[in-house]
């Protein structure tokens, strides 16, 4: 019987885990992909357990089934201990062969800490030695896996927490591990956006506009057009932040741009997982480096006008009046804050009202320098033109005033002109203490959203309130007046400190929520969005690689999943093949300790240059580099001079006593695959972001063929290319031979596959 197994993926219970991972979603998800056997995981969480009891039926020797598929009891833990001086951070899986084990197991678990706080617990009292000797003095058959071996973070041999050996890990329990596992995100829909043609909704974004974002390396805003827009159902918790300065609900998964707080250094940016970041302290972006464009003139457009009373009859022409751009952007700026246009009967005139006689002054001269008869009176600058008063009606009255792109583009020294004497034009006056610079008033929306706008590309943090007055007309009348303040601060960084939260009335929690969440991928990877008109900038080894470490030939190599969601491109986008003839938990892992060929057959593994820590590298400055470049340069990144996170490949030539190409004599054979998904997206130029269409393009495949696995494995030209077309049928070939070349992932971005060679960019240092 040929079983193809995924024996590690997570139920809702995890964090940051879909909430349609449960039986159901997960046997349908495993019937697509054609898997016939799924670990469970999380079995120590009460309530998955509790569902697992209820719903399992036994079909012998630790195998269950429910949904039409086959299920094993698996779990992994995450151990955090000091050993050696260092901290350590170890990810272990647990295979238990019936119920009853396990809830021996969890009982035991339970003195270590609270299984109910994830499906994946987390215990700080156990070191790795220690959970096997536990396992074992409850049942003997219960195994031990270490999870991800090379993953930075988490894995056995990981660069940064992990050690050089499995003895170094294990000590004297080192002879239970027989094996190691191989292998290698939204905001909710009252966040908003920032688009070239304004804020918007992020059920309204389209992927025609384009995207305010910001590049780590240069600090400069970016108008991007989106990679793929996308949105989808989402039940479970959320992250909520909400201070003075920021105000941010998104799923746990989601990548905050986030600094260091030490206040003797500069802050560095990096983007983080908001469920790594709850209860820490960090520092938030505010503010970014425009450049926009210098004009020296500004052009009144033409237009047609009727000829006056006593000349002919039909229309004339008044062709454009061409003005030197600052001086334009005096009088548009005060026009802006406190003008307005009038058709009256005897003529059309634009308005300038204003109680400071040194801007009055300065508009008459200006006006008059434009060519205009300029009058004052009633405390009003006036000016009868057409030409003028028909181009500044566009703009609105005061409740619906705005400011056109052609000025929002411009540089930042122009828009310093722009944004003075607007101020100047509304009546602000002065300057307050602290971080507030000024505030500008409004009841335009807007024009509180181009203010925004402007305030961030000057280097400004921004910030919106809705305020209320009453005049003494106004409550005569019985009704108020509702305006929107817009603050501007000098405040480019926002720091929180948990430990402050209470006495700054500042939010961080998690959320339960319901509904769609949104988001947008962009080529910067960093966008500005805002909720409740508070802006912030806000934010991704194989088997050859293990052969060639000796010490390791003494254990065997599995590959699984760790799957967070149930769809076909992360249920089983790795997994394990076995030919066996009994089908039970003793077979399986029999198969596995002695590394039997006949009936463990293959392990299928995502190319590890795929994985996002295969290089090492420095994402904030866009460095990719070989672990041959990275040890010359002693790791230290070439732009910031800080240290390089360090990648699988380098963690594997450190440990390697063997060169590239060894194959050890017994060694279970692998072969590679990218989903199906994976292929079509990257193929039809939506990278590794949802998208509708590529997904209804896979569901008519796998129909065809049965299930996805029968595609990228077994089924061969040239019915593959009539069943999924000659181009996916060529990338998989590609797959299958081992000719797909990749742009390899590094420091938490994924590698790309490189449809043409020409593509290639990783940097090198020879």
């Amino acid at each position: 019987m040929i079983i193809r197994a995924d024996l590690h993926l997570h139920s809702k219970y995890s964090r940051a885990t879909s909430e349609s991972m449960d039986l159901d979603y997960i046997s349908l998800g495993a019937k697509t992909k054609g898997l016939n056997l799924v670990g469970t995981g999380d079995f120590t969480h009460p309530k998955w357990f509790g569902e697992l009891k209820g719903k399992l039926k036994e079909a012998g020797d630790g195998i269950y089934t429910y949904g039409g598929v086959n299920w094993m009891l698996t779990c992994e833990v995450s151990l955090i201990y000091f050993q050696d001086g260092k901290s350590r951070r170890v990810h272990l899986l647990l295979h238990a062969p019936s119920l009853e084990v396990v809830e021996q197991i969890n009982d035991v678990l339970s003195r270590y800490g609270d299984l109910s706080s994830d499906g994946r617990p987390t215990f700080t009292n156990l070191a790795s030695p220690d959970l096997v000797e536990l396992m074992n003095s409850i049942d003997d058959s219960i195994f031990v896996i270490p999870s991800h071996a090379w993953t930075t973070w988490y894995g056995v041999f990981g660069a940064n927490t992990g050690f050089d050996s499995l003895e170094d890990c294990f000590k004297d329990k080192t002879h239970k591990i027989f094996a190691i596992e191989t292998g290698l995100s939204c905001y909710d829909e009252m966040t908003e956006v920032l688009t070239d043609s304004g804020w918007k909704r992020f059920p309204e974004v389209r992927k025609s506009d384009r995207i305010c974002t910001l590049n780590l390396k240069t600090g400069k805003i970016e108008f991007q057009k989106p990679i793929e827009v996308y949105k989808y159902d989402y039940r479970g918790r959320m992250y909520r932040l909400k201070t003075g300065e920021v105000d941010l609900l998104v799923t746990p998964n989601h990548r905050l741009l986030v600094g260091n707080c030490s206040p003797r250094k500069p802050p560095h940016f990096f983007l983080r997982e908001a469920e790594f970041l709850f209860n820490r302290s960090k520092r938030f972006k505010k503010d970014g480096v425009w450049t926009g464009k210098e004009l020296k003139y500004f052009t009144i457009p033409k237009v047609g006008a009727k000829h006056e009373s006593q000349g002919p009859s039909g229309s004339r022409i008044i062709y454009g009046k061409k003005i030197p751009m600052r001086s334009w952007l005096k009088f548009f700026g005060s026009w802006i804050g406190g003008g307005e246009t009038d058709e009256g009967g005897d003529g059309d005139f634009v308005i300038l009202h204003t109680r400071s006689r040194s801007l009055r002054s300065e508009m008459v001269k200006l006006l008059k320098g434009f060519g205009y008869a300029v009058c004052y009176e009633r405390g009003a600058v006036r000016v009868r033109d057409y030409q003028l008063s028909h181009y500044l009606r566009q703009f609105g009255g005061l409740s619906d005033r705005f400011i056109p792109a052609r000025i929002k583009s411009l540089s930042r020294d122009l828009l310093q002109v722009f944004l003075r004497y607007y101020i100047r034009g509304s009546g602000f006056r002065g300057r307050r203490r602290g971080g507030l610079l000024f505030s500008a008033s409004t009841t335009s929306v807007r024009l509180r959203d181009d203010l925004q706008e402007i305030g961030l590309k000057l280097g400004m943090s921004t910030y919106c309130r809705l305020c209320s007055k009453k005049t003494a007309r106004l409550r005569a009348e019985g009704r108020k007046l509702d305006f929107w303040k817009v603050y501007f601060t000098r405040k480019r960084v926002h720091t929180f400190q948990p430990s402050m939260a209470k006495k700054h009335k500042n939010v961080e929690a998690w959320e339960d929520y319901s509904g769609q969440v949104f988001c947008v991928s962009v080529p910067n990877q960093v966008i500005y969005v805002r909720r409740n008109y508070v802006p912030v900038w806000c934010g991704n080894s194989d088997p050859p690689m293990n052969w060639r470490v000796s010490a390791l030939d003494k254990v065997t190599l599995v590959s699984n999943s760790d799957s967070h969601s149930p769809t076909s491109f992360r249920l089983g986008r790795e997994f394990n093949v076995f030919d066996l003839e009994g089908f039970s938990y003793r077979d399986i892992f029999k198969a596995i300790k002695d590394r039997d060929r006949k009936r463990f057959l293959y392990t299928v593994e995502v190319p590890p240059e795929y994985g996002k820590y295969h290089y090492s590298g420095h994402r904030d400055c866009g460095i990719s580099l070989h672990p041959r470049d990275a040890m010359r340069i002693n790791n230290i990144c070439p732009v910031c001079k800080r240290k390089l996170t360090v990648g699988v490949l380098q963690r594997v030539e450190e440990l390697a006593d063997r060169p590239e190409g060894y194959i050890p004599q017994d060694a279970i054979p692998y072969k590679a695959a990218l989903p199906l998904y994976e292929v079509i997206s990257y193929l039809r130029g939506s990278g590794t972001l949802y998208s509708r269409r590529v997904e209804e393009e896979e569901t008519r495949y796998i129909k065809k063929a049965g299930d996805e696995i029968s595609i990228l494995l077994d089924i061969q030209e040239p019915l593959l290319s009539q069943i999924v077309g000659q181009e996916v049928a060529s990338i998989i070939t590609r797959l299958r031979n081992g000719t797909m070349k990749f742009e390899p992932g590094y420091d938490g971005v994924y590698g790309k596959p490189i449809l043409e060679p020409s593509t290639q960019r990783n940097l090198t240092l020879d």
